[in-house]
């Protein structure tokens, strides 16, 4: 399926206290407020977390206070003017079944139930296994699909816990799954989400094939691969202020585009979170963000909220309006756009955070250093790039050990660090390492070779406990030990004990097929933003990837992404320049900033014609097999079309 370009995920959760639900509701004032906001999709309500339904309905939750036919009329409206509406219904939250239907709502093996406490304001989790609920939702589905011309459905809150409910206890051991072990617990739970999506997914495509379905959870990870094919498209939700940050989307998004579903980017109007009435995003911040999804290649969405009287935050409208009007510019560079990706970093296995700190880490190196790179998992195709990077724990079992052994032969390169590439205690063969266990120091230091030198000849201390390692080849960067480990029967000073001198093991080991990190790095650099982290990094990385892509002399606040678009045969470069800043508990943008006397060098084929989007013909010289473009002066913004 092909996804609009530009789309708004119009929130609209009401509890049945509010009174004139939609009063102020008018079809064609609607319609054409979105359509002069350029909006080409617009998410809307059929079923919020209070449970209200905003339709004429049979079923029994209608809002109170419903004064129109609402669901109706947007979608009419929209319609006649070409605008699509998928119809969003709010699947783990349910206040209103959870009011009457104790029973349906998640336990946790503690005995609580599952949501807010009696004596909280906030949502009650319905559990997902509960074979009368998701009768109660096909229901309104079918109903749906018989009263409206329906585009697709937006399913919110789906995600399951570890839930005990009586209905869990008795599946988990019929199906022989121990209930008192967490992890069996949680496996049952990923088997009650692919049965959820393909019972929904099976009951909507049998009734109407082209419509769209998407199933949100706040975030996308190697584990969606069981059930992608109960979905049409993707949506990343992601609003930095509102909990996911700045470094959020840009992982995920660098893993969805691997997936080979068309995907969208979600972020918001609001300052911070979604249902901030009277809040609105700097128009700085709003353009960044919707700038950034298209150079990933995502469509744009924004989430906005309908005022409960059914009109539009006038404030709002315009705000998506005027970032639509500069994201429409982009969109013949957008279509058919894919990433020229040279290195893929390799996803580790969920844990309790929703980005790993190795993750996030190596995010940032890179893409302050404006590498091209994916994340990929072991299903992905690994041949495409020229160096693998499994950053800190990607500890492999022997299938995945096997395709970096393949991987290699080949004439791949691997940068490894810590526990990653360990399979049971042991690395693949032909690493030249041996796992010997972990560092009794914490920390320790690293000394630079001679061939990395230019890092600085003093021991670096390393924020992070070492892995012990053994090897016989070469050793670009050396362990030292502290005199002493500081503890309550010795210390000196304030934070650590002073470098004593080599310890004989070694922090960086270098061979022809890979380079490996003995710390971890990444989460060094993530955690505590050590800058010799990032450096012993784009050292190793300088060795396997001599010309890499993209290279220039743009600070590292600069993000340069550039993709290829195959049926016009140009490449287009994307350079935002837009940077967070901790003004408050919230990294905000308010300013778009300058970049001047820019220089960038493309490792591409000579361009037959080389333009801007700006009108103003940048100066090109091509030398040593690069494009090097010259830009004096940009601000905030810029996309460098090169024609093959």
């Amino acid at each position: 399926m092909t996804l609009q370009m530009r789309t708004v995920h119009l929130d609209f959760h009401n509890s049945s206290l509010l009174e004139n639900i939609g009063a102020q509701f008018d079809p064609e004032s609607f319609a054409q407020r979105l359509l002069e906001a350029r909006v080409e999709s617009v998410t809307c309500f059929a079923k919020c977390h209070h449970g209200m339904i905003y339709y004429y309905t049979r079923l029994p939750a209608r809002h109170p206070h419903l004064e129109c036919d609402l669901l109706r009329e947007q979608i009419a409206a929209c319609h006649k003017v070409g605008i699509k509406v998928p119809i969003y219904i709010s699947l783990g939250f349910d206040e209103e079944m959870a009011k009457l239907h104790l029973d349906w709502r998640e336990v946790s093996a503690e005995g609580k139930l599952g949501g807010s406490t009696p004596l909280e304001a906030g949502w009650k989790k319905l559990c997902l296994n509960n074979d009368a609920y998701l009768s109660y939702v096909e229901e309104q589905i079918a109903e749906l699909l018989s009263l409206f011309d329906v585009d697709g459905f937006f399913f919110d809150i789906v995600h399951q816990e570890e839930c005990c409910c009586a209905n869990c206890l008795a599946s988990m051991e019929e199906e022989g799954y121990d209930p008192e072990i967490s992890q069996e617990r949680k496996a049952f739970a990923e088997k009650v989400l692919l049965r959820v999506k393909k019972r929904l997914s099976s009951f909507i495509w049998e009734r109407k094939a082209a419509s769209s379905v998407f199933y949100n959870a706040g975030h996308i990870a190697p584990g969606i691969r069981s059930s992608l094919k109960f979905y049409s498209h993707l949506e990343i939700e992601s609003l930095p202020t509102g909990g996911w940050g700045y470094d959020h989307f840009p992982i995920v998004a660098r893993y969805a585009r691997t997936l080979d579903l068309p995907y969208l980017g979600m972020t918001g109007r609001f300052h911070k979170s979604w249902a901030e009435y009277g809040g609105y995003k700097d128009p700085s911040a709003l353009e960044y963000e919707c700038l950034r999804t298209i150079a990933f290649g995502a469509s744009c969405s924004v989430g906005d909220q309908l005022l409960p009287d059914g009109r539009l935050d006038p404030i709002a409208i315009k705000l998506i309006g005027d970032t639509y009007e500069t994201v429409a510019k982009y969109e013949p560079y957008f279509q058919g756009a894919k990433p020229t990706s040279e290195i893929g970093v390799v996803m580790p296995k969920p844990t309790e955070k929703i980005i790993d700190d190795a993750l996030a880490g190596a995010n940032r190196i890179l893409g302050q250093a404006q590498y091209q790179f994916d994340l990929v998992d072991s299903r992905c195709d690994w041949s495409k790039y020229s160096v693998l990077l499994l950053p800190d724990r990607i500890e492999l079992s022997r299938e995945p050990a096997a395709k970096v052994a393949e991987y290699q032969q080949k004439g791949g390169k691997v940068l490894a660090s810590y526990h990653s590439g360990l399979c049971q205690g042991e690395f693949p063969p032909g690493w030249p390492l041996e796992y010997l266990g972990e560092s009794e120091f914490h920390p320790d230091y690293l000394m630079p070779g001679k061939e990395w030198q230019s890092l600085g000849q003093m021991p670096f201390v390393m924020h992070e406990p070492a892995a012990e390692i053994a090897s016989e080849s070469r050793w670009p960067a050396e362990r030292w030990q502290p005199l002493f480990q500081r503890s309550r029967r010795h210390f000196s000073n304030h934070f650590h004990t002073p470098p004593q001198g080599p310890m004989g093991r070694p922090g960086a080991v270098c061979w022809g097929a890979g380079i490996y990190f003995a710390h971890p790095l990444f989460t060094i650099y993530r955690k505590h933003g050590s800058p010799i982290a990032r450096k012993l990094v784009l050292a190793a990385l300088k060795e396997l990837l001599p010309e890499p892509l993209v290279v220039s002399n743009a600070p590292s606040t600069a993000q340069l992404l550039l993709n290829y678009q195959e049926r016009e045969k140009r490449y287009c470069l994307h350079i935002l320049h837009y940077v967070p800043e901790r003004r408050s508990q919230l990294d905000l943008i308010e300013d778009p900033l300058p970049l001047v006397d820019l220089e960038i060098g493309l490792r591409i084929s000579k361009p037959k014609r080389v333009y801007s989007l700006s009108g103003k013909v940048p100066a090109m010289e091509y030398k040593a097999g690069r494009a090097w473009i010259k830009i004096d002066k940009m601000v905030g913004r810029q996309l460098i079309v090169l024609e093959q």
